[in-house]
C-alpha cells in the first residue's frame, strides 16, 4: 500500500522550499495552490503579455545553502542587481534608509537643528530609561528622535497600516524601520559575530537586513519561483493549481486528510503529512474538529492589511529616478519601476510601475478597480512623474493577506495559534503568512525548509 502524500498548502517560496525539501527525501508530496500560478507575493501577474510583481522583489541572502541551491537553479539568469530607494518629503528626495547626511543636507536648518537635538537626546535617554510599555513609536524615537520620528513616520504609519504606532508591537519598529547607520555599526559587528559562530539559518526574530549582494532577473522574482516549481514537479512532486483547501481534518493529534474544491468540485484527500502556508488564523479556522474557543477567538483577532496593486504600462525606457519610492501624501504609499530591475520589456522603450495601496478589503479602492486607476494616475500627474498619454494600459491585481498587522499584543494571539500546530504530531507552519511574521522572501525560503526538516 502506498504512502499518503505529505500535503503542503500554498505554492509561495516558503511552500515551493518545503515542498522540494520533502520530495528530495523521496517522499510523495502534494502542492496545493489557490491561484493560477506559483510564487504567492514573490510571483508574477501576467498581462497583456507583461509580468507584473507585487512591489519590488529581489533576491539576497547571505545563508550559504540558500544561495547555493537558487543560483543551481537559475545560472546565468541570475543578474547581478543594485537597488536605489528614495523617500519624497517636504518637495526633497531622501534616500532610504535615512542617512545623516542626507538628513543635515536637505531639511530647514531650523529643523535640522531641532531634529538633531531630539535624537541625541532620545539616544541619549534610550541608553538608561525604557518605557514601561514599548512599541513602536517608543522605539521609533529612540531610533530617531521625536523630530524624525514625527516627520518621516508617525503619519505614515497610521496611513499605511490603519493604526497608530502607539498602538502598534514593537517587533515592527525593529524588524522592518532600519536605524540611522551609524547605530547599525555595533548591530552589524554582532551578527557577524553570530554567523561566525551560531547555526546557521535562524529565521526567528528575525530583523531586516538587506545584506549580501542582489539578485534579480529578466522576469523578476517569479522567474525564480517558476524554476523551484519546474524543480519539484522534475522530481516527482504533483502540483495542483486553482485548488483552494477549505477543510483541515484531524483525529487525535494527527492531521489525517484535507478537502480540497477546485472546478467546483470538492475532494477529500488523506495525507500523512501537512505543511501550511497559509494565513495561520484561516489554516486554524479549517480544522475540524474545531480547536477549542482559545484558539479560534486568537484566529478572529489577528489581522492582515490587504493591498491593491495598480500596474500602469508607460511609454518611456524608464520613469522613476530610483528602484521604488515612497510618498506620504498620494494614494499609494509605495511605488516601483519594473525598469530599474533589468526586466525585459515589450515593445522596447516601455516599462512597467507597480503603485501600491493598502487598504482592507471593505475600502472602497478594494472594491473599485477604475477608481484605484484614477486615484493613483491622478496623484502621478500631479507629481509630474508621468503624462496621461503615456499610459498604454492599466491592470489592478490584489493580495488580502499583504501585511501581518502587529497590534499591541500580537504575540499572544499567536501563540496560541502556533500551539495548535505544535500540538499536532505531523503538521507545521510555515512563510510569511504561515507564521504571522513580516520577513523577506529567503527567510520564508529558509523557513519552508525548516519545516519539512521537522516532520519525521
Amino acid at each position: 500500500m502506498s504512502r499518503a502524500p505529505v500535503v503542503v498548502l500554498g505554492a509561495g517560496c516558503a511552500g515551493l522550499s518545503a515542498a522540494r525539501r520533502l520530495v528530495a527525501r523521496g517522499l510523495p508530496v502534494l502542492l496545493v495552490e489557490a491561484a493560477n500560478r506559483v510564487g504567492g507575493l514573490a510571483g508574477g501577474i501576467p498581462f497583456n503579455g507583461d509580468v507584473y510583481e507585487y512591489g519590488p522583489h529581489i533576491f539576497h541572502t547571505t545563508d550559504e545553502r540558500i544561495m547555493s541551491d537558487v543560483k543551481a537553479l537559475m545560472g546565468d539568469d541570475l543578474l547581478p542587481y543594485k537597488r536605489t530607494i528614495q523617500i519624497k518629503f517636504l518637495g526633497n528626495y531622501f534616500q532610504f534608509p535615512l542617512s545623516i547626511p542626507d538628513v543635515l543636507t536637505k531639511l530647514p536648518l531650523t529643523t535640522t537643528v531641532h531634529a538633531g537635538l531630539s535624537f541625541l537626546f532620545h539616544f541619549a535617554k534610550g541608553l538608561v530609561v525604557r518605557p514601561d510599555t514599548e512599541n513602536s513609536e517608543t522605539v521609533l524615537r529612540r531610533y530617531y528622535g521625536d523630530v524624525l520620528y514625527r516627520l518621516f513616520f508617525k503619519d505614515y504609519i497610521e496611513r499605511v497600516w490603519g493604526i497608530s504606532p502607539a498602538g502598534f508591537s514593537p517587533a515592527f519598529a525593529r524588524e522592518r524601520i532600519p536605524r540611522f547607520d551609524i547605530l547599525d555599526l555595533p548591530a552589524k559587528a554582532a551578527a557577524s559575530l553570530r554567523k561566525r559562530f551560531a547555526s546557521p539559518g535562524r529565521v526567528e526574530g528575525f530583523v531586516e537586513k538587506v545584506e549580501g549582494d542582489l539578485w534579480t532577473t529578466k522576469k523578476g522574482f517569479s522567474l525564480i519561483c517558476e524554476r523551484m516549481a519546474e524543480d519539484f514537479a522534475a522530481k516527482g512532486g504533483e502540483l495542483r493549481l486553482n485548488t483552494r483547501a477549505t477543510r483541515i481534518l484531524t483525529e487525535g493529534r494527527k492531521v489525517v486528510a484535507v478537502e480540497l474544491e477546485s472546478g467546483g468540485k470538492t475532494e477529500r484527500v488523506a495525507c500523512s503529512g501537512l505543511i501550511n502556508t497559509l494565513a495561520i488564523n484561516d489554516a486554524v479556522g479549517m480544522m475540524s474538529p474545531p480547536p477549542d474557543r482559545g484558539a479560534l477567538g486568537a484566529a478572529a483577532a489577528l489581522r492582515f492589511r490587504a493591498i491593491v496593486f495598480v500596474g500602469l504600462k508607460v511609454r518611456r525606457p524608464k520613469v522613476l529616478r530610483a528602484s521604488f519610492m515612497y510618498f506620504r501624501e498620494h494614494s499609494f504609499n509605495r511605488i516601483t519601476d519594473l525598469a530599474h530591475f533589468d526586466f525585459e520589456m515589450k515593445p522596447a522603450g516601455t516599462t512597467l510601475l507597480v503603485a501600491e495601496i493598502t487598504c482592507d478589503p471593505a475600502d472602497r479602492l478594494w472594491k473599485d478597480e477604475p477608481a484605484a486607476v484614477e486615484a493613483v494616475t491622478a496623484d502621478l500627474l500631479r507629481e509630474g512623474i508621468i503624462e496621461r498619454s503615456e499610459i498604454a494600459s492599466a491592470h489592478v491585481f490584489r493580495a488580502r493577506h499583504g501585511y501581518p498587522v502587529y497590534s499591541l499584543g500580537y504575540e499572544k494571539n499567536l501563540e496560541v495559534l502556533l500551539g495548535v500546530f505544535e500540538g499536532l504530531e505531523n503538521a507545521r507552519t510555515a512563510g510569511r503568512q504561515g507564521r504571522f511574521q513580516y520577513v523577506n522572501t529567503h527567510v520564508a525560503m529558509r523557513m519552508g525548509a525548516d519545516a519539512a526538516d521537522g516532520l519525521a
